[in-house]
C-alpha cells in the first residue's frame, strides 16, 4: 500500500477475540476509484486477510491528501 499505492498506513498492535493471537490491524483511506487496486493488494499478499470497507464522510490529519 505504501509503495505500490503511494498510501499512508496506520498499524495498530490488536489480539484475536477467540485466538487472543497478536495480529496486526492496517488502517488507510483510499479513494473510492482505488478500493479494486487496494483489494487487489491485500488479497496477493494476505488471500486470507479480513477486510472493512467503510465511507468516511471527512478525512483530516498531518501528511493526508487527496490524490
Amino acid at each position: 500500500i505504501l509503495y505500490e499505492m503511494d498510501r499512508g498506513v496506520t498499524r495498530l498492535a490488536a489480539h484475536g477475540g477467540y485466538t487472543d493471537e497478536e495480529r496486526p490491524v492496517l488502517m488507510c483511506v483510499v479513494a473510492q476509484n482505488q478500493l479494486a487496486r487496494l483489494k487487489t493488494i491485500v488479497k496477493r499478499i494476505d488471500p486470507a486477510a479480513f477486510v472493512i470497507v467503510s465511507d468516511a464522510n471527512e478525512v483530516l490529519g498531518e501528511g493526508f491528501r487527496h490524490s
